[in-house]
């Protein structure tokens, strides 16, 4: 069994509207009063996984433990729709009971590599990286440089906290582009940066240019390549700030991507450019409970402890490959699976997982739409008239939504972005899982 590399580490950051048309921010705001009765779910654990229908997966765990004839296969699905709730623990029991089973190599190289990825959600770089070469000694092909970077921060500590402050609320400015950002400081500068809070981003993400201004530490790692939402590569170096300064909360050891200072650049209203320097990434931002008053102008961040990470009954909150997807619905039917982009300025739809949907879902009317990725690179795409967007307990009807072409393996039906977010007061708790949404 072998999967395109692309799996592991896709988007490298979010995706602008190059003509900022104002439908796309035309969006009214309801009370999500009617929970979808017909529920797309599996029929099994291995569908239930590949519809994303987690929370149903992990109801099973009981009868799977229960069974004197276990399936590796089962064991397995139940161990990934765990891990996509952040339940590692039960991930692990349920993947290394599978492999105790020793199924055929395919199934093996699964598990092996969910395993790997739990541990690197955990921060354990060099369990990570022993379950990966298990994986691909099974048949699965895992990039050199994703090998690389996870010896590479085998024996380091990373986000260890040294000032004793586990929270703090910053001003935060949001508008042209409208993407939440903060002034940060890195490596104990006396010069503040801005950064972009971006919960799209894997990692979190310097640019050339500030490399030059503030050293850091390289790691040994072959170099990288990302890819963003229109599918454009981007080369990529890898490295360790010694500290970065988000209000009081110091952290040290954060590991982060380096890219070229033109592809951190976009053209906002007016033909102006905006250049981006850094951007707080998911792999950063899974340690905190992000808490943003957009009528403020205000975010907090709360860091979690171990008592902290324990996700509830109702999360609707998961992780898939490595980046944070919220649980909503569309046009009243759900549940489907949304990334959860803080860094986009613009909610889109997957137009690979739409076109699977049935069509009397949506309005048939279908326009072209101007896209801007990184690097300023442009390409023309569809939008769809009259589409409702759920999340939480709030319904956002937009006048139009534009669509981008989703890789074949991924589970999100789309993009929840700022134009949705920023109507609320927005808790993105990596504790407890969840997304809470309170109207401004």
């Amino acid at each position: 069994m072998t999967r395109s590399p692309r799996r592991h580490i896709i988007f490298a950051t979010s995706l602008l509207v190059a003509a900022h048309c104002a439908l796309y921010s035309d969006v009214s705001i309801e009370p999500l009063n009617v929970i979808p009765s017909k529920i797309e779910r599996g029929s099994d654990l291995r569908d239930m996984v590949r519809r994303a229908d987690y929370l149903r997966a992990v109801e099973y765990a009981p009868a799977v433990d229960s069974r004197t004839r276990k399936s590796a296969e089962d064991l397995v699905a139940l161990g990934q729709a765990e891990l996509a709730a952040n339940r590692v623990s039960a991930a692990r029991q349920h993947l290394r009971a599978a492999l105790d089973l020793t199924p055929y190599h395919a199934v093996y190289a699964e598990a092996a590599w969910a395993l790997s990825q739990a541990e690197y959600m955990e921060n354990s770089f060099e369990t990570s990286l022993e379950w990966a070469r298990v994986a691909m000694d099974h048949g699965l092909n895992v990039m050199q440089w994703h090998l690389d970077y996870l010896k590479a921060l085998a024996n380091v500590d990373v986000y260890r906290s040294t000032s004793g402050v586990e929270s703090d609320e910053l001003r935060m400015k949001i508008g042209r582009p409208d993407v939440p950002r903060i002034e940060v400081k890195l490596n104990k500068s006396a010069t503040p940066v801005i950064a972009v809070i971006d919960s799209g981003a894997v990692l979190s993400i310097m640019s050339q240019r500030l490399v030059a201004q503030i050293p850091v530490r390289k790691l040994a790692v072959q170099r990288g390549t990302f890819y963003g939402l229109l599918g454009e590569p981007i080369s990529v170096d890898f490295a360790l700030i010694d500290s970065v300064e988000i209000g009081g909360i110091v952290l040290e050891n954060v590991p982060v991507a380096i890219m070229p200072d033109d592809k951190m650049r976009f053209l906002v209203s007016g033909k102006k450019e905006f250049n981006i320097d850094f951007l707080l990434g998911a792999n950063l931002l899974k340690e905190f409970r992000l808490d943003f008053d957009f009528g403020r102008g205000r975010v907090a961040f709360h860091r979690l402890t171990s008592i902290d990470k324990k996700p509830v009954a109702d999360q609707n909150l998961f992780f898939d490959g490595f980046r944070p997807h919220v649980r909503g619905t569309i046009n009243k039917h759900g549940w489907y699976l949304f990334v959860l982009d803080t860094g986009s300025e613009v909610t889109f739809l997957n137009e690979a997982q739409i076109a699977a949907m049935p069509f009397n879902m949506f309005t048939p009317r279908v326009h072209n739409a101007t896209l801007q990725g990184l690097g300023g690179a442009k390409k023309h795409g569809s939008k769809i008239e009259q589409v409702e967007i759920g999340v939480d307990k709030w319904a956002g009807a937009f006048r139009t939504l534009p669509m981008y072409a989703g890789q074949e393996h991924e589970r999100a039906v789309g993009i929840v972005g700022e134009n949705f977010l920023k109507n609320f007061h927005a808790v993105i708790d990596f504790g407890r899982m969840r997304v809470d949404l309170e109207r401004r």
